[in-house]
This record gives structure tokens, C-alpha cells and sequence, in this order.
């Protein structure tokens, strides 16, 4: 059973990328193209209000910031948004199969690890070509993996969690397009993650399902520690269980949806 529901998975998954490269002549390019547009707006911007300080190690980082928080965010929001629109786009195949929400949901996060996957090679390129060096103790690495698999769960989690509502109300895709920009200024993307336990910015970056790993991979690229790590970890927990919960949830919820998707 296990086996059957990885295979289908995986198929699901491979169906979906094979659709995007032919649907876009770019294909995964777009996940360089984006993020560097966006670093480069704001690199040009810093340049301009600070004259020379962008050449400096510290601006070398800021830039390194925005560039691997625009591209993980894209990539945590992307797989927000496909979770949450899995049983709209797959309604003819979940009528059909017998195995039930499971291999989709799991399509969806094989495809995000790929993505994911692709989007960390680019940071981890970037950080020489910035004149920067990469950490080397093995705390770093792991706190910085750590950070991935928990905007991994997250996005899986808040997806699910939509996906319901979603198939009965088209503003949660409107809501969720809309949401973006706000979800960019206010993380810690293009200013640094205040490390002092004081103040509502702290605390909104504390609930922020995607501020606290940011911050984490920003210090651990840094090879430093942050406070963002205990309720990192405390939100993966939770988010997992949560996961858990929506998962056996969705099972009952999946039929009853698709029949009033038929009306």
C-alpha cells in the first residue's frame, strides 16, 4: 500500500513538472529569473541611497538576505498555493482513484523539494560569487537543513489546511496572491531579523510561519546563533501534527467536497 501511494506520488509529481517545462518555454529557469529581478531592484535601491556600502561584506550579506528569502519565499508560497488548490485541479482523478488525497498531497511536496532543492543550490552559488564565505561547523548546516524541512511542513500544513475552503470559496486563491507582498515587507527579507526579544516586530516575526526560518538560515549562513530557533522549532512540531490531523481529516473531507463540486 505504502509503496503503491509513493509510486503514485511520484507520477503525479513527475506529470506535474513535465506540464510546467512544456507550458513555459523557460521552464525551471523562471526560478533564477524571478528572485534575481527582485534582488536586483533592491540591490540597485541600496546602491543608490548608500552610495559604495553595498561592496562592503555587510552589504554583500544584505543582498545575500533578499536573494535567498525571495527565492524560498516564492518557493514556500508556490507550494501554499498548489496544496491548497490539489483537489480543484485533480478532481477527475480523485473520483477515479482509490487511494485517496494522500499521493497528491505527497506530489505536491516532491515537487517542492525539487524546487526547493534547486532554489538552495542557487543561494549556495551565490554566496562565493558575493565574495562570502560559507560556514563550517556542522551546527550551521544542520540548523540551516532544519530551517528548509520546516518551511517544508509549514507550507504543506497551511496548504491543507486552505484546501477545503478553497474548493468552496475562489477568494482563498485571490486571498492568497494578495497576501504576498505583505508577507515580503513584513519578513525578514530585505531588513535583518531583530534578535532582541522586545517589540511587536519580534513577536510578529515569532508567528510569521516563514520569518522565524528565514532568520535561522540568515544566522546560520552567518555560522551564528539565533533566537528565531526555539519557536522554529516549536512551529515545525506543531505544524506537523497538525499535518497529521488534516491528512486523516481530508480522507472523509475529500468525498463530500467533490460531490459539492458536482452541484
Amino acid at each position: 500500500m505504502i509503496a503503491s501511494i509513493i509510486n503514485s506520488s511520484l507520477a503525479l509529481a513527475r506529470r506535474s513538472i513535465v506540464m510546467q517545462i512544456k507550458q513555459h518555454a523557460l521552464g525551471y529557469a523562471w526560478t533564477l529569473i524571478i528572485p534575481m529581478l527582485y534582488a536586483g531592484c533592491y540591490i540597485f535601491v541600496k546602491r543608490q541611497l548608500n552610495g559604495e556600502a553595498t561592496h562592503t561584506v555587510e552589504g554583500s550579506w544584505d543582498v545575500l538576505r533578499a536573494f535567498a528569502g525571495i527565492t524560498l519565499f516564492q518557493c514556500w508560497m508556490h507550494m501554499v498555493q498548489e496544496t491548497s488548490e490539489f483537489i480543484r485541479r485533480n478532481r477527475g482523478l480523485l473520483k477515479g482513484m482509490n487511494v485517496g488525497p494522500v499521493p497528491f498531497v505527497l506530489a505536491v511536496a516532491f515537487e517542492g523539494v525539487i524546487a526547493l532543492v534547486i532554489r538552495v543550490v542557487l543561494i549556495l552559488i551565490a554566496v562565493p560569487v558575493l565574495g562570502l564565505t560559507l560556514p563550517t561547523d556542522i551546527s550551521s548546516w544542520l540548523w540551516f537543513f532544519c530551517s528548509l524541512i520546516a518551511l517544508l511542513i509549514s507550507a504543506t500544513m497551511l496548504g491543507l489546511l486552505l484546501a477545503p475552503w478553497a474548493v468552496l470559496y475562489a477568494d482563498v486563491r485571490k486571498g492568497l496572491s494578495s497576501i504576498s507582498l505583505p508577507m515580503i515587507l513584513i519578513s525578514p527579507i530585505f531588513y535583518a531579523a531583530l534578535e532582541q526579544k522586545s517589540g511587536a516586530l519580534f513577536w510578529v516575526n515569532v508567528f510569521n510561519p516563514i520569518a522565524s526560518p528565514l532568520a535561522v538560515i540568515s544566522r546560520s549562513l552567518h555560522g551564528e546563533a539565533s533566537v528565531y530557533m526555539l519557536p522554529m522549532l516549536i512551529a515545525m512540531g506543531v505544524s506537523l501534527l497538525v499535518l497529521c490531523w488534516l491528512i486523516k481529516s481530508l480522507s472523509r473531507q475529500v468525498p463530500i467536497l467533490l460531490e459539492r463540486m458536482g452541484n
